[in-house]
């Protein structure tokens, strides 16, 4: 397919300057830490859609394929194109293998996992699909498919603040690992126990703030997506079965979904797995708690509270 040599008339707008008081320029959208460009009206393959994201930029600054190595920012990429994409589209994204099968990177040039929280759960990586898609069939998580296949496609461009780039900050880590008590292991920067033994999803609630009221014990929940992506990575690298309770419960019965310290969790990425939360008013009996499920790679998936499995209990004073 031969690539169209034209810029769009809006496009060459944004070229010339910086609309007063915003950090990208049109058509560029700001969506998280970054300045996007969706293109729905072409479809092209991989390669002639990032030679197209080159070409938006002209000589004034990089513009390539858009990348989220930041879960953040990949959440609320999700996000926009769930409202502002067609349905249940598919767009190519910055991302393929390097070097050998299933080794994959962030064109920037940060390696991207498999799984949480970037992935669809359903991914089986036949080795032959080399680049990286968002796919509106999976919460616009990642699928592979073959580079030569054209999709509609999402381009990045630096964001701008009084004509310099921005230098974003890096998400700040522990300085050292903390030592843990009560049988507890380290996974990222926090302390967890893990009970094999199975109970009902509140009998492991309470046995963790009880069992371990001294180091402020809960049944765990993730402070953000960061810490759940170390955790299900952690499940996944035991090579265990087991699908363990964690800290969301549908309390009200109405479908208002919250951690047990009473935040929110938001529907779609980067903790549900791909048609989660799955009751609804009519199942009988309701499914009102979580669990991280083995079968969907460590994503949340709701299920019976009365169902017994394993439970992680998080520590938060050592």
């Amino acid at each position: 397919m031969k690539m169209r040599a034209f810029i769009p008339f809006a496009v060459a707008l944004g070229l010339v300057g910086s609309v007063a008081g915003q950090g990208c320029y049109p058509p560029f959208t700001m969506v998280g830490s970054k300045c996007v460009y969706m293109e729905t009206a072409l479809e092209m393959s991989w390669q002639e859609a990032r030679d197209y994201c080159k070409g938006l930029a002209g000589d004034s600054s990089a513009a390539d394929f858009a990348t989220f190595p930041v879960c953040d920012d990949y959440v609320a990429f999700g996000r926009y194109l769930a409202l502002n994409a067609p349905i249940n589209k598919t767009v190519w994204v910055g991302a393929h293998t390097l070097f050998t099968p299933n080794m994959w990177q962030w064109i920037s040039g940060e390696d991207l996992q498999t799984g949480v929280p970037f992935w669809s759960y359903s991914e089986d990586f036949d080795g032959t699909e080399n680049c990286a898609a968002a796919d509106g069939d999976f919460y616009y998580r990642l699928v592979d498919d073959h580079c030569d296949q054209v999709k509609n496609f999402v381009c990045e461009m630096p964001l701008m603040r009084n004509g310099h780039e921005a230098k974003l900050a890096s998400t700040p880590r522990a300085a050292a690992g903390p030592e843990c008590k009560d049988h507890g292991i380290v996974v990222g920067d926090f302390c967890y126990v893990f009970y094999q033994h199975e109970e009902s999803w509140e009998v492991a609630e309470e046995k963790c703030r009880t069992d371990h009221h001294d180091q402020g014990g809960e049944l765990y929940y993730p402070a953000d997506c960061h810490e759940f992506t170390h955790m299900a990575h952690h499940l996944e690298a035991t090579e265990n079965t087991n699908s363990y309770w964690v800290g969301g419960v549908d309390i009200s019965g109405k479908e208002e979904w919250t951690w047990v310290n009473g935040e929110n969790i938001p529907g779609g990425p980067p903790y549900w797995a791909t048609g989660e939360p799955s009751h609804n008013h009519d199942n009988e009996p309701r499914e009102h708690c979580t669990v991280m499920a083995a079968e969907k790679r460590y994503y949340l998936q709701d299920v019976h509270c009365a169902d017994r499995h394993p439970y992680i209990c998080k520590l938060h004073y050592i």
